[in-house]
């Protein structure tokens, strides 16, 4: 195997552990939330975590028609709270804006990683791989801050 594919499985594996680690932290957010449309919010997002880890698997395998197209979208509104909240450690005792906050940060980060990956990435397939789950963090994000917005600021 060259060194080429060898940084390249390197960095697909590594993006399935952030994958991994952000369905387990969504579900583990779960048991943190008593309210139904919320538990149904973070379902959805640690499901779309899933499916993004059987896309970068697939990419990994060698199965480049399993990987999805980057579809054209609207530009997708930042809303920008996770660049001044501050995230706090979640713990037992952490609240829904916790979590919120901490999850934004997180998709963040994953969109910021992605993103990277994108200008790095000489074969094809990658890259749209990579542009569309930059794309998917960054509807992630939105959606969290949306929630924040909608939930914790309509609250005080």
């Amino acid at each position: 195997m060259s060194e080429k594919a060898t940084q390249v499985e390197q960095i697909l594996k590594q993006a399935i552990r952030f994958e991994e680690d952000a369905y387990q932290f969504y579900t583990q957010a779960l048991d943190m939330v008593q309210k139904p449309h919320i538990q149904d919010v973070l379902r959805d997002l640690a499901s779309q975590e899933q499916q993004h880890k059987e896309k970068i698997q697939a990419l990994l395998d060698g199965n480049t028609e399993a990987i999805i197209a980057v579809q054209k979208r609207g530009q997708i509104q930042d809303l920008r709270l996770a660049e001044y909240l501050v995230p706090r450690p979640i713990e037992e005792s952490a609240s829904f804006q916790d979590v919120l906050i901490v999850a934004m940060h997180r998709e963040k980060s994953s969109f910021d990683f992605y993103t990277t990956m994108v200008d790095l990435a000489e074969d094809a397939s990658a890259r749209s791989l990579f542009e569309y789950l930059a794309a998917e963090e960054q509807m992630h994000k939105n959606k969290v801050e949306s929630l924040y917005d909608e939930v914790v600021y309509q609250e005080n």
